[in-house]
């Protein structure tokens, strides 16, 4: 690492870092993506490395994205840098209003150092219509209820609309409108969900969690990957020293997500899932 980069990192990466926090442990977080790129059959391959990354800043640790970033990008020529770092953008694109913003800018921070020292520049333009001039309060609607026809909690958006309408209309209009729906041409809504699902998970925020899981199944998302999902977001909180609040029975959703389709041929099983070898 060059001294320039140093100071960049110092400045705007490790800013939040706490003096005792967990070194980034390479072996651990390759072992997780490569975990999450195999599972079933590689269903969720292409966005392996960006639901880590997003598990990283549910747990506050945004700091180690970029180092993730450089890791996974060494062995890779500049057209695979530019894919894999859109994947790691649009996986922060789709999370920070769930895991919080200021726990996503040192990633994105130190992810524009990592691009500066490639030596690789992207695009600044928005690949969507503005708020201004596209009915997103529609599209949010719309992907909100696709996502959340498997769950079972209409009376949660009932009482946040009747009381909260503001948090409502926003989360409509800017969170599951231009965001989540808004990238539906650079990635499908099962992996855009699990992305969502993986990263709340990892938050330790279990209710939300198990939502977002059982929404994900009923986009077709596997029993197999749920539960390597939940496994990945076990082992980064333990590399931070952190205990996730509440265990989550993926059989039990799984049958929920069943009754409340009314279909037992939408919860896809998929390949076993195999615990790997302790981290």
């Amino acid at each position: 690492m060059s001294n320039t980069a140093k100071e960049f990192n110092d400045k705007y990466t490790n800013a939040n870092l706490a003096t005792d926090a967990s070194p980034y442990d390479e072996t651990v977080f390759h072992y997780l993506v490569r975990h999450l790129e195999l599972v079933d059959g590689g269903a969720i391959a292409p966005v392996a490395p960006g639901i880590i990354a997003a598990m990283l800043c549910a747990q506050r640790r945004g700091d180690a994205v970029p180092k993730l970033f450089h890791d996974l990008a060494k062995v890779r020529d500049v057209e695979g840098t530019k894919i894999l770092f859109a994947s790691f953008k649009l996986a922060l694109d789709l999370t920070w209003p769930f895991t919080g913003l200021p726990q996503c800018i040192p990633a994105c921070l130190g992810l524009i150092g990592e691009l500066r020292e490639f030596g690789i520049r992207m695009s600044n333009e928005i690949d969507r219509p503005l708020i201004t001039d596209f009915d997103w309060f529609k599209k949010g609607v719309q992907t909100n209820e696709a996502i959340y026809r498997a769950v079972g909690n209409e009376e949660v958006h009932r009482m946040m609309g009747e009381v909260f309408p503001e948090i409502t209309y926003i989360a409509n209009v800017a969170v599951f409108g231009f965001l989540v729906g808004g990238s539906e041409r650079t990635q499908s809504l099962p992996l855009r969900e699990i992305t969502i699902a993986g990263a709340i998970s990892a938050l330790g925020a279990t209710r939300q969690a198990k939502s977002h899981l059982k929404g994900s199944m009923g986009l077709g998302i596997s029993v197999a990957v749920i539960e390597a999902v939940l496994y990945a977001a076990e082992q980064v909180a333990k590399w931070n020293d952190i205990k996730l609040p509440g265990k989550i029975d993926v059989t039990v959703l799984a049958k929920e997500v069943e009754a409340n389709l009314g279909n037992l041929s939408r919860v896809y099983i998929g390949s076993p899932f195999r615990l790997p070898e302790k981290v």
